[in-house]
């Protein structure tokens, strides 16, 4: 028992010493204190992979009042969100390819004539398989959905009563609802993504720790130059290792591009400086390698899995969470793997993402640049 005191004795000053260390580190408390809570408030509400807002066409070859009942009723959901009446199917092709909607449902002529008679009625649903789960989800929804309209609607009239509608689910890009085809392009996405930041995040920071950076001061390297200087050697390593990924991703889990083989590396390269540019702006900002190193991972691996789309539908998130995806350079690159490898679809789809990504190269160079100068060199 002495001991024990004697060594409880020599422990508490110690105990002390720490606790007051850690407490006037007072950005070390506010991180320990509230970044878990932060992490379940964000990671509560967007990983979901419940159907919210799922948006869907309708081709309605019958036009009839029973048909206008059914689409009306599907539109008053939460799960479902009305995006307009189509004429073909060239049409849905084209909405769905550009991620305008993501199932369309078509009605055949003889629907109402099928109700009227009491006779099995048949609707085809047409869904984007390009990610395997939310397709599923879609098609179990809308069957359960459909079920329990008829049910209440037939509760609620006694003169007509719906027979059974039958979904007749046909899923585009991905019939077989294979996960690999839609996890390899995702991850391929989030590996480059994490791979080419954290390459470059200790770049610049590296040269302050050497003291080697009063020897850039001196060059008559401007720092536009200096930055290129910086990417070219990560940016070769990269796409070569981005080119084994995709060929990885074909052999061993047979993901065949349908697409345009050229303009899918074009968008890598695109993508691959991007991110590269990112890492030497958060190497512009750190003082230490390892913040560089910390900074670089937290703010790739959770943005690029969450607000990506990767694996949790960004229509399913709280609105305010939507918008945080649209500064993730990951999405519209995975917009653009999904669409060329999957889809089959071309520049004339994908514009919008290539300028996008785009856009985000030439800022993340603009304001490195910036940063150094402010930072006192040339």
């Amino acid at each position: 028992m002495k001991n024990m005191l004697e060594s409880l004795n020599r422990i508490l000053p110690f105990i002390k010493k720490e606790i007051l260390q850690f407490t006037r580190d007072r950005r070390s408390l506010l991180v320990f204190l509230f970044v878990p809570s932060f992490m379940l408030i964000l990671f509560g509400y967007a990983l979901n992979l419940d159907v919210k807002n799922a948006p869907f066409l309708v081709f309605d070859k019958c036009n009839s009042f029973y048909s206008r009942e059914l689409i009306s009723s599907l539109s008053h959901n939460q799960y479902f969100k009305f995006s307009g009446y189509v004429e073909s199917y060239k049409e849905i092709e084209n909405s769905i390819n550009v991620g305008k909607a993501k199932f369309a449902i078509i009605i055949p002529e003889d629907f109402e004539k099928k109700i009227l008679t009491n006779r099995e009625a048949k609707i085809q649903i047409i869904v984007d398989g390009t990610q395997a789960m939310i397709a599923s989800n879609i098609v179990g929804y809308l069957n359960s959905y459909i079920n329990n309209f008829i049910l209440n609607y037939n509760l609620k009239n006694v003169n007509v009563s719906f027979p059974q509608v039958v979904l007749m689910p046909r899923i585009w890009y991905n019939p077989e609802l294979k996960t690999a085809n839609f996890f390899i392009p995702g991850l391929i996405a989030f590996i480059m993504m994490v791979m080419a930041v954290v390459a470059t995040s200790l770049t610049i920071v590296r040269e302050k720790e050497r003291n080697t950076i009063e020897q850039l001061i001196v060059s008559p390297i401007k720092m536009h130059e200096l930055i290129i200087a910086k990417l070219v050697a990560p940016l070769i390593i990269a796409f070569i290792a981005a080119s084994l990924i995709l060929l990885t991703g074909y052999v061993l889990f047979n993901i065949q591009i349908k697409g345009n083989l050229i303009l899918l590396l074009i968008a890598t390269m695109i993508f691959l400086l991007t991110s590269l540019a990112f890492g030497v702006f958060i190497s512009v900002l750190a003082e230490s390698q390892q913040v560089a190193f910390l900074a670089s991972i937290l703010s790739t691996i959770i943005p690029t899995l969450v607000f990506s789309n990767f694996i949790f539908p960004i229509t399913s998130m709280p609105e305010i969470l939507q918008y945080i995806s649209y500064i993730i350079p990951a999405k519209y690159y995975l917009v653009i793997l999904r669409g060329i490898i999957l889809k089959g679809v071309g520049f004339s789809i994908l514009w919008e993402q290539f300028f996008a990504l785009i856009f985000f190269l030439l800022g993340m160079f603009t304001i490195s640049t910036i940063l150094l100068k402010v930072k006192g060199l040339r």
